[in-house]
């Protein structure tokens, strides 16, 4: 059987996905989780040993495990697919990933977020986020003129797309468009055009100057935080995937599960510790009417 350099195979699979339209993003990502494994393996293992051999010298958080076997799951089904010889990833069992649960925000907290921010331009993006769960390419990316009367249009992971906004978000983008040189909406603070890693200085610098504590200080952590929130204030799921862009409706569903409302209503009414004070509360009414 003809031996298939790995270097080759991953040239052959990025050109797939650009030639598949995939954003720069996604092939970033695919090129930062392959190439350390064609290092490991100069030549397509046809077994699932030496892949096995690459994912326990993997580094890092369970995520990170997981993501590098997706990684090596697209790319050797692509290549298998292709070149039509057996797929050795079919015998390599996924790296267990324990549960995690989104870190969100508080209304007060969103609040205690925004009275952080002095400066228009951050004032501008922090509110962005807050009102539609915009992911930080998109804000540092956003150009005037798509700067509409409800909405504003956007390029993010699944392409464009138009996204709502709330009056109060559109008069501080007009104004941050005002004082802009260029036709982009925000700019970094040499007047150089921000960055994804900007936009994500500026949430962490307003997070930890509002006092917010946790691990995850940044703006995935504001997105999460209008997902759950646009469904306790009665928002649904379609929507939802609409305006952040999901192409896959289980990653909206994600959201519903941090929705507690329903939940903790339906604890205080079915708890069986309220049932067992009822039934207390009972017994000593009725001991009371025997003793009189």
């Amino acid at each position: 059987m003809r031996t298939i350099r790995t270097d080759q195979a991953l040239r052959e699979f990025i050109n797939s996905r650009i030639s598949a339209n995939l954003s720069p993003r996604t092939i970033e990502w695919y090129e930062d989780r392959l190439s350390p494994f064609v290092k490991s393996c100069p030549n397509l293992p046809r077994r699932p040993e030496p892949i096995e051999d690459f994912l326990t010298s993997v580094r890092g958080s369970p995520e990170t495990k997981r993501d590098n076997f997706n990684a090596l799951r697209t790319f050797f089904r692509f290549i298998c697919q292709r070149h039509r010889i057996p797929n050795p990833m079919e015998a390599v069992t996924p790296p267990r990933r324990p549960k995690t649960r989104m870190a969100t925000l508080e209304a007060n907290e969103l609040m205690m977020l925004l009275g952080s921010a002095d400066g228009l331009r951050d004032r501008a993006i922090l509110t962005l986020i807050m009102d539609n769960g915009m992911r930080a390419g998109e804000v540092c990316s956003l150009l005037k003129y798509n700067i509409k009367k409800e909405t504003v249009v956007v390029c993010g992971k699944t392409g464009w797309r138009e996204v709502p906004i709330s009056d109060e978000t559109r008069e501080l983008l007009l104004q941050a468009a005002a004082e802009s040189p260029d036709e982009r909406v925000f700019h970094g603070d040499k007047g150089t055009p921000l960055s994804r890693f900007g936009v994500y200085r500026i949430v962490r610098e307003h997070m930890e100057k509002a006092g917010i504590k946790g691990p995850k200080l940044g703006p995935h952590r504001i997105r999460h935080a209008f997902g759950k929130n646009f469904l306790v204030e009665g928002g649904d799921l379609r929507s939802l995937q609409e305006i952040m862009g999901h192409t896959d409706l289980k990653t909206t569903q994600k959201y519903a599960a941090l929705n507690l409302t329903d939940i903790i209503k339906k604890h205080r009414k079915f708890s069986p510790l309220r049932a067992a004070h009822a039934a207390a509360q009972e017994s000593m009414f009725a001991s009371e009417a025997l003793d009189e």
